[in-house]
């Protein structure tokens, strides 16, 4: 049997050993923009520094389906309570890469809702398509009243579930990024 002192001193080993993986800096939301067209809100933001990650690129190029989660939430906020959330949209980007043909096959579902899916040929033309979200339509201005207070639209992204030191669930997902909205 070990020592107890042993077996603590094992234990913060391997975690001064994992400290470089959860400190290291990860992917955060860039571009965050909303404007309203044809009554709707409309937002477009990307991720940054996600394919910047050697775990990112071997999970893609292993050929197994790779998603990018990106959320979106509408938030109003209320007096001397927490905000509600008005609407909240989800657009999954997911890539698998062909190792036979050398392609990478994209598909887009928002909502649950395929919207699109294409098949691209390099690293640089994936990268794009898998890293931003475009004119995504989050909700009518009718569901924004503004006599009711004010409202905030905010993004997050969930790049890759990941373990450290094989055991600890640890997912890498960028920090919420908010905007005030003005009500039209």
């Amino acid at each position: 049997m070990i020592p107890r002192h042993r077996a603590v001193v094992c234990f913060l080993a391997l975690l001064l050993a994992a400290l470089p993986v959860l400190a290291a800096g990860g992917p955060f939301v860039k571009g965050l923009t909303w404007r309203y067209q044809d009554q709707n809100l409309v937002v477009s933001f990307a991720v940054g520094s996600a394919f910047d990650r050697s775990d990112l690129k071997e999970a893609i190029m292993s050929t197994r389906p790779v998603s990018l989660t990106f959320t979106v939430e509408v938030l109003k906020h209320r007096f001397l309570w927490s905000p509600r959330t008005v609407v909240r949209c989800k657009v999954v980007h997911t890539v698998q890469y062909d190792n036979l043909t050398r392609q990478f096959a994209l598909k887009t579902k928002v909502n649950g809702e395929v919207t699109d899916e294409r098949v691209v040929g390099t690293w640089d033309e994936m990268a794009k398509y898998m890293e931003e979200v475009a004119d995504l339509k989050v909700t009518s201005v009718a569901n924004l009243d503004p006599s009711e207070g004010t409202y905030t639209v905010r993004a997050q992204v969930h790049v890759l579930d990941d373990f450290t030191l094989w055991i600890i669930p640890w997912d890498v997902q960028t920090p919420w990024v908010s905007q005030t909205l003005s009500t039209p």
